[in-house]
């Protein structure tokens, strides 16, 4: 894995958030008892249904430039994501 100094270089490289995320997950297999698996959803109508996601694993939902879509997911994510054993991230500009 490539080992980034500060966020310029990273920004300098033109590196995607979802890019950085699968490198990190790929290569730290050995630090974690399973492995790391990465889904990427291209809308939120992709993202699945929170009765879909396994409460036996720890989960991360990231939600990145979502903010045109309909929010109905990630709401129920935040609302009701700790029974899935899934915590989560909102990121977004205006």
């Amino acid at each position: 894995m490539r080992v980034f100094k500060n966020s310029d270089e990273i920004l300098r490289e033109q590196i995607s958030p979802n890019q950085l995320i699968e490198e990190f997950a790929k290569n730290q297999k050995t630090c974690f008892k399973e492995p790391i698996e990465c889904n990427f959803y291209k809308s939120a109508d992709d993202v699945p249904d929170l009765k879909e996601i396994s409460p036996e694993h720890k989960n991360l939902m990231i939600f990145d430039n979502l903010l045109l879509q309909k929010q109905n997911k990630c709401e129920a994510y935040y609302v009701r994501g700790r029974h899935s054993n899934c915590d989560c991230l909102y990121l977004s500009q205006n």
